[in-house]
């Protein structure tokens, strides 16, 4: 069939019509939506962990009674359980094994017996962590013995003073572990360097004996230069240790005992303890063997 113009035109009207009509159909939205929901529940295991930093501290050419670089550790509880107790351990003990005094050689000091640390709070100030003094193989010129049997003498050397110390042993020759068979005092004032006072029987202050392992017995002192420190003497009367953050198990029970914190120590959060160490006259020059500082948290 043969389409004219006029037919042309009547079929685009029409379509023109039912495109018009299309339009004002209301369609849905396309973008009507709906919801639902899911229920997200954790539980978090129990981790025991804590990070401390910097990983090691180096202190250098540090002048005999001269202050050193203070330096501040963080330690964070980087785990799943909050803690209660803070502690530290410096391996003083297990690393200077032989009397150095007089030896000339630094590598038989440990660096950590002259590492003090400060807790946050700071009312203990600078105390030392693990120091450990030796028996002075010679009795010092003029020292008078309290109590006159003492078989071991020494000095405790606080940084830019020094105080005379002595202590006889127990039953067991050799062996100082039973304190009740024991006495051991030490000066109430530091030795002048020109004209020194070793008599023992005057200005001095008896320690108390509180408890012994098969290595130590433990010590403290109610004033004086060793007031509030855990004072451990060696089974063998060759030394003594002196400490106070050091709850290690190895060691006899000790009253002076101090934790570094005993808040509530949760979970994300950091306590910031600050470490210097107090080096006295007399010791040689060159490197120290190094030594390890362990924080403990229970």
């Amino acid at each position: 069939m043969k389409i004219g113009k006029n037919t042309v035109f009547l079929i685009i009207g029409f379509l023109s019509i039912i495109l018009s009509f299309i339009l004002t159909i209301n369609i849905p939205s396309a973008k009507a939506a709906t919801n639902d929901t899911v229920i997200v529940s954790l539980n978090i295991s129990l981790l025991s962990e804590i990070i401390v930093t910097p990983a090691a501290i180096e202190w250098l050419n540090i002048v005999p009674t001269y202050t050193a670089t203070l330096y501040s550790v963080d330690i964070q509880n980087t785990g799943s359980v909050n803690f209660t107790k803070l502690w530290s351990t410096v391996n003083s003990f297990a690393i200077e094994t032989t009397n150095p005094i007089g030896k000339g050689n630094p590598a038989l000091y440990s660096a950590g017996s002259f590492l003090v640390l400060k807790n946050e709070t700071g009312e203990a100030g600078y105390r030392f962590v693990n120091r450990i003094e030796w028996n002075e193989t010679e009795q010092p010129t003029y020292m008078t013995l309290n109590p006159t049997d003492a078989v071991s003498w020494g000095y405790f050397r606080n940084f830019t003073d020094i105080y005379l110390w002595n202590f006889n042993d127990s039953a067991t020759a050799g062996e100082c572990l039973n304190g009740s068979q024991m006495e051991f005092r030490i000066k109430s004032t530091p030795e002048s360097l020109t004209s020194p006072n070793r008599d023992m029987t005057v200005g001095t202050i008896a320690a108390t004996f509180e408890a012994n392992t098969t290595e130590w017995s433990s010590w403290t002192f109610s004033s004086g230069p060793l007031q509030d420190y855990c004072v451990y003497i060696y089974r063998d009367c060759s030394r003594i240790m002196v400490a106070q953050w050091d709850y290690n198990q190895t060691l006899p029970a000790c009253s002076a005992r101090k934790y570094i914190t005993t808040e509530d120590f949760m979970s994300g959060m950091i306590h910031t303890v600050n470490l210097t160490v107090l080096v006295p006259r007399g010791m040689p020059s060159g490197n120290t063997s190094t030594s390890v500082l362990t924080i403990v948290a229970e």
